[in-house]
């Protein structure tokens, strides 16, 4: 996998031991609505080890691409790609406050784009809240549509609700993975079926299909859970309900030389 797309002003985090990368992880916390601060991976306090850990396999081998500028004084803007089948994903991408506006976030999708052409990727992706205009602007420009759109919403704690029958397929990687980063995907099975959950901290996210509250209280018995939400499809953008929305953008990728 060829990372270095050759654009002035861009690098490619590509040691373990980057001494970028607390500034990074700092940055793409940033890129995170107020609303679901402390819920994605980025918020775990040893998020720059899971990078750092991402990147150490040789570049053709990788599923994460992290694009950066930067200046004397600092990171200046990040683009953190993820490489999913045939699409190259954007995961988060943040510019620095204060050098907003001079064009760095588009010419990290740019260089996306680039990159993706170089990977063999069919198409760019990326998900948007539906409350930053901005962001939806920049992307539109750059040849993005709405793809599908996906509401958050609280699943409340419910101690005494009746718990499922429920087994933990993966408990001894999804530990060990939890211990070392501070998130975990777990894969879990009950009477009807298996699905996955995502543990950041002490938050449990479950996917529409996933049982509730009575999960959630089987879950509380062996993780410190203190609060539990579900992320679902919505028929449109502008849907009310839950506490945060987003939109699934995506564009394909023009071929060319």
């Amino acid at each position: 996998m060829t990372v270095l797309v050759p654009r002035f002003g861009i690098a490619t985090v590509d040691e373990p031991t980057d001494p970028h990368l607390d500034g990074i992880v700092a940055l793409l916390r940033q890129s995170i609505p107020a609303e679901c601060a402390g819920l994605t991976p980025y918020h775990s306090a040893t998020f720059a080890a899971f990078l750092s850990a991402a990147v150490a396999p040789p570049s053709d081998l990788r599923t994460v691409v992290l694009r950066y500028v930067r200046d004397p004084a600092g990171i200046r803007a990040v683009a953190d790609w993820r490489v999913i089948g045939g699409r190259l994903f954007l995961n988060g991408i943040a510019v620095a406050a204060g050098h907003r506006g001079r064009g760095w976030g588009g010419l990290l999708l740019d260089d996306g784009h680039d990159l993706a052409r170089q990977l063999g990727c069919a198409d760019l992706a990326l998900d948007v809240s539906v409350g930053n205009p901005g962001a939806r602007r920049l992307y539109e420009r750059r040849g993005f549509t709405d793809e599908s759109y996906a509401q958050w919403t609280e699943v409340r704690l419910d101690p005494v609700a009746p718990e499922p029958a429920v087994r933990l397929l993966d408990w001894p990687s999804f530990a060990a993975h939890h211990a070392a980063y501070g998130f975990g995907d777990l894969r879990i099975g009950w009477a009807t079926g298996t699905a996955g959950v995502r543990v950041v901290g002490a938050s449990l996210r479950l996917a529409a299909e996933v049982p509730g509250a009575g999960l959630a209280a089987a879950l509380a018995r062996v993780l410190p859970i203190t609060r539990c939400y579900r992320i679902g499809p919505t028929a449109e953008a502008g849907t009310s309900g839950g506490f945060a929305r987003f939109a699934r953008m995506s564009r394909p990728v023009e071929l060319g030389s």
